[in-house]
């Protein structure tokens, strides 16, 4: 059995405009941190707006182990090369 859904074209096509519209800010952001050295640590801020997430979203990122971190005093200071995995990811939708 397959199920279908029905949209009319103007719909559709509005949500194709999306999600090109997504895929260029996608691949903006990667281009962006692709061009700084990977290798580089990147701050709480520079990461929250790389991702365009929280700060709140970044510390679950963290607990998880989901990005490469390191303490310097009380600040965190993030991997770059695991920014760009983490936009990598999302370009590739996973």
């Amino acid at each position: 059995m397959i199920d279908t859904i029905e949209v009319e074209k103007e719909v559709f096509l509005s949500m194709l405009d999306r999600i090109d519209f997504l895929h260029k800010t996608i691949s903006a952001l990667y281009d962006k941190l692709r061009d700084r050295r990977l290798s580089e640590w990147l701050t709480t801020e520079q990461t929250c707006d790389f991702l365009h997430i929280s700060e709140r979203k970044l510390r679950l990122l963290k607990e998880r182990g989901k990005i490469g971190y390191s303490h310097l005093g009380r600040l965190s200071q993030f991997k770059g090369s695991d920014v760009a995995g983490l936009i990598t990811v999302g370009k590739e939708g996973v």
